[in-house]
């Protein structure tokens, strides 16, 4: 039965030996090209979540009413660990101190790296603010370095810290009107 599928001449089973390590080789780089295409996908979907993540972060990050600091912790909680929310209320004491809200606006934010399980993304920051030190429409924006990480409940915030101090700009509320 072989001999009659791989012929019995040494030149029909040199072509029959040679087409199955052709096909054997066709095989091989075909489950390749699937596995090389399905990490892309994952990469870019890890690329996509990763930077949605820290946008969000920073932006919830510069949005508080120091009378509703729950609120902010509220909106983080699905973004950050449970380190990165203990640091953030440690905070609270001084916005209440200062009496400061601060609303945040969509951040720029850039991919820094990012492999399997870690990530990092730079956030720059912009949000609209008062306090009594402050006048209301002030704005200010900062960078922040969001070090993110994958867990059970997919990419979180683990670390962040702020590489300039948040600067504050013109308040658009006490701003002199144009000559005319």
């Amino acid at each position: 039965m072989l001999t009659r599928l791989i012929g019995t001449e040494p030149v029909e089973v040199a072509k029959s030996v040679l087409l199955v390590f052709v096909a054997l080789i066709a095989a091989i780089a075909l489950q390749q090209l699937a596995a090389t295409r399905s990490a892309q996908t994952t990469g870019q979907a890890d690329r996509s979540e990763v930077l949605r993540v820290a946008g969000s972060f920073g932006r919830e990050l510069t949005t508080y009413d120091y009378a509703h600091p729950d609120v902010q912790v509220n909106h983080l909680t699905p973004l950050a660990t449970p380190a990165v929310l203990d640091r953030v209320r440690r905070a609270f004491p001084d916005l209440a101190l200062y009496k400061a809200v601060s609303v945040g606006q969509p951040p720029d934010i850039y991919l820094q790296s990012l492999d399997a399980d870690h990530g990092e993304v730079l956030v720059r920051t912009r949000s609209t603010m008062e306090s009594q030190y402050t006048p209301p429409g002030t704005r200010s924006t900062g960078l922040l370095l969001c070090e993110l990480d994958r867990d059970s409940a997919g990419w979180r915030v683990s670390d962040y810290r702020w590489l300039t101090p948040v600067a504050e700009g013109v308040s658009y509320a006490t701003r002199n009107p144009p000559a005319q």
